[in-house]
């Protein structure tokens, strides 16, 4: 058979089963991964996935990486742009495409599942790092489903997860993927070669009903992981909770010293359909978490988890290569736009590269400002946080333009698109009194994404982009309430930023994991759980957000002080920031991550394949 080995005569069994294992430690792994980031890059799994296919060491032990998701064919497209800007279509039943008699494999699964699959592959590429990678693209759209198929595949869910659809299938969320499961599973099938199991990462909840359907039916063709990038669960009760951060994570460490799970502390979860499927990731051949906390996060889960080893497969962080010629180039202009702007010259710059939700505290950032207005004051210095983040998508061009022209775009703003939006209205309203009463550090809410002239307007130098301000910046701020990893907030570590991220941050084990428990002056870890005085469980859950405030108030204070210790105001200051930044990222790549934590996983949970054997 392929991809087996003989038995030598006359060896031992014990030598057998080494050279068994030494062939499977070396045989190229052929990888799934079933995400809604197979095509557009919307979060943190998108660049998550490409850091991998970039990566040389990956590209050497995994031969195939085959993306899944859903589709839909109700939108006319270009045929050709199914796969995105920068794939290419091999088979589409939708337009009727086929280079390489791909049918014959995938007809029989559209027909029984009534559904319809794109395949083709893709092209990844980060400029300035001259690494580039490939994946291949499996899309289905689930749209029309077979319904007694479905109805048959949901009743199996229940029978032998104990999970009930009938709680869930009303939100498309979880109907989508588990239409998407089946199909996906046997297309899957028919593109696997016989040279040893494929292994199925379920990332997030998404892909779970997939991992289920491979539980029930890969039998020894597939093994499974739950990729969590964060844990559903935790990420609901943290966000919805007056006391954030503060009261999730000491709850958490008290319940688990006394032996309390989740649904213990907080009462039944199961109505909510992330936790019901997170929940049952436990089944998986492998389990990563991308942090410290998420990992106590699933083990807080229920008592499954303790039988089920969960691997620490932090993200890697883009190395940006730079010198202080090139670092102070970036400086100067980001400089040069905050006096466009504020009409002098800012001895302090402060940037926050995020999303607009409650999840990254942004009331933070303005609660450390207030405490450095008076301390830069003191010293006859000045400030500027950039605060970029957008609730409302990309703006046009002529509207950026507009709204520059007419009333001081972003300095100033105006409710309403193409300007605030959505979340963006409450947080300016708060950026507007910050500003009112502070005079030393002001801040500027630049509701846009990107950074060129283009997105931002005519005041920025033509030669910006992102990344001169991911350069430029001396602060980068990253004070979440739940961030399972955080590769934004850090970004800039490579370029002598301060970075600036809370104690709950999955980012902060992996930079204590690279400098060995030492501490660097490249990053501050804020530590918002700190509590005044010992709290049972009950008083935490009844925590007030006038508690929680006083507690983030005296954290801010001390944040602020360290940034004044350790800002380089000098030249040769910041000279000293960039070399150990750069020192310290070297460290934190994605092929270091892959050699030392992904591939002892993937070589440890192919090893049952040998009782099989």
């Amino acid at each position: 058979m392929d991809g087996c080995v003989e038995r030598p005569r006359g060896a031992g069994v014990s030598s057998f089963i080494h050279q068994m294992q030494f062939n499977m430690s070396h045989s190229p792994f052929t990888l799934a991964h079933v995400t809604h980031e197979a095509v557009d890059h919307i979060g943190g799994i998108g660049t998550v996935l490409e850091g991998l296919m970039i990566s040389p060491v990956y590209k050497q032990h995994v031969k195939r990486s085959i993306l899944v998701g859903p589709t839909s064919t109700s939108i006319t497209i270009d045929p050709e742009a199914r796969l995105g800007e920068h794939g290419k279509v091999l088979y589409s039943s939708i337009d009727r495409i086929d280079r390489g008699n791909w049918a014959s494999r995938f007809r029989p699964i559209e027909w029984a599942f009534n559904v319809k699959i794109v395949y083709g592959t893709r092209t990844y590429a980060r400029p300035g790092t001259g690494r580039t990678g490939e994946s291949e693209v499996l899309l289905i759209d689930v749209f029309h489903p077979n319904a007694d198929r479905l109805n048959v595949f949901k009743h199996r869910l229940w029978e032998t997860f104990g999970l009930n659809s009938g709680k869930y299938e009303s939100s498309w969320d979880y109907e989508e993927y588990v239409r998407l499961a089946e199909p996906a599973f046997y297309a899957l099938s028919a593109l696997k070669e016989h040279n040893g199991p494929m292994v199925l990462f379920g990332h997030e909840y998404m892909g779970m009903p997939a991992v289920l359907q491979a539980i029930l039916d890969g039998q020894e063709d597939f093994r499974t992981v739950f990729h969590a990038h964060e844990c559903a669960t935790a990420r609901r009760i943290v966000e919805d909770h007056p006391g954030h951060d503060t009261m999730f994570y000491n709850v958490l460490d008290q319940a688990r010293s006394q032996g309390l799970f989740v649904e213990d502390v907080f009462s039944n979860l199961d109505k909510f359909l992330r936790h019901a499927l997170v929940s049952r990731s436990h089944l998986c051949d492998g389990i990563i978490a991308v942090g410290d906390r998420t990992r106590d996060e699933l083990n807080f889960l229920n008592p499954h988890f303790d039988d089920q080893p969960i691997d620490l497969v932090y993200n890697g962080i883009p190395a940006m290569q730079l010198d202080l010629e090139l670092k102070l180039f970036s400086r100067n202009m980001l400089v040069q736009y905050a006096e466009s702007l504020l009409g002098h010259k800012p001895d302090m710059l402060l940037t926050h590269v995020t999303r607009p939700v409650i999840s990254k505290g942004l009331w933070r950032d303005l609660k450390v400002c207030h405490q450095l207005d008076a301390k830069l004051a003191a010293q006859n210095k000045t400030g500027v946080l950039f605060i970029l983040t957008s609730g409302g998508g990309v703006r046009r061009m002529q509207d950026i333009a507009m709204m520059e022209d007419h009333y001081g775009w972003p300095r100033h703003h105006k409710e309403g698109y193409p300007d605030l939006v959505g979340p963006e209205v409450d947080l300016c309203n708060d950026v507007d009194a910050f500003n009112k009463h502070h005079q030393a550090i002001q801040i500027v809410l630049v509701n846009q994404f990107g950074w060129t002239r283009e997105r931002i307007g005519n005041r920025l130098p033509g030669e910006m982009d992102i990344a001169d301000l991911r350069r430029a910046t001396d602060v980068e701020f990253g004070m979440a309430t739940y961030e399972p990893f955080g590769i934004s907030p850090l970004e800039p570590l490579g370029c002598g930023a301060i970075c600036v991220i809370s104690s709950v941050c999955g980012c902060g084990g992996f930079v204590k994991h690279a400098t060995g428990g030492a501490d660097t002056r490249n990053v501050i870890d804020a530590d918002f759980t700190q509590l005044d005085h010992a709290r049972t469980i009950d008083q935490l859950k009844a925590m007030s957000r006038d508690e929680r405030n006083a507690i983030e108030e005296r954290v801010a204070a001390d944040v602020a002080n360290q940034i004044m210790e350790r800002m380089p105001w000098t030249d040769a200051d910041r000279d000293a920031m960039l070399r150990s930044g750069q020192q310290l990222v070297k460290k934190m790549g994605w092929d270091q991550v892959i050699e030392e934590s992904l591939l002892p996983m993937l070589e440890r949970i192919q090893q049952p394949a040998l009782a099989a054997v």
